[in-house]
């Protein structure tokens, strides 16, 4: 039988500091600002940058929106795409799905129409927004 190896351990320095970036949410904010940049490639990346942070702390600071990759045309591009024939709803599998696939895990799992399988783009939107502004609220404790 092979031995496994283990994960090293750290430090309590380095545990300190590894856990008081996690605390503050310092490598969602990194994601989160390096996808803005991929994504928009701005000429100035710096100016974008302090903009990007300026926007996060008027969101924190008024309770608004944090900034964000996905828009609300964008839900709604993907509510189209899930419900070709314009039904007006999707199934509870694709609202599930296409929350994982925006990379929310803790999204609601009993929305309303679940029961009847008939997810309505006013909660699937309303779902989507609350939970990405989570996502992208990096000065809020998880």
């Amino acid at each position: 039988m092979a031995n496994k190896p283990s994960a090293p351990v750290m430090n309590p320095i380095e545990q300190s500091g590894a856990d008081y970036l996690q605390t503050h949410r310092i490598p969602d904010l990194f994601h989160n600002l390096s996808a803005a940049l991929v994504y928009n490639k701005p000429d100035d990346p710096k100016a974008f940058m302090i903009d990007f942070l300026e926007q996060l702390k008027k969101a924190r600071l008024a309770g608004l929106a944090s900034p964000s990759l996905v828009q609300d045309n964008d839900l709604l591009s993907i509510f189209r795409m899930l419900d070709p024939a314009g039904h007006g709803h999707i199934t509870y599998s694709q609202y599930a799905s296409t929350m994982e696939a925006l990379g929310v895990s803790n999204y609601n799992a009993s929305p309303a129409g679940k029961d009847n399988d008939r997810i309505t783009f006013e909660i699937f939107s309303q779902e989507a927004r609350k939970r990405l502004n989570e996502l992208n609220a990096t000065y809020r404790a998880q």
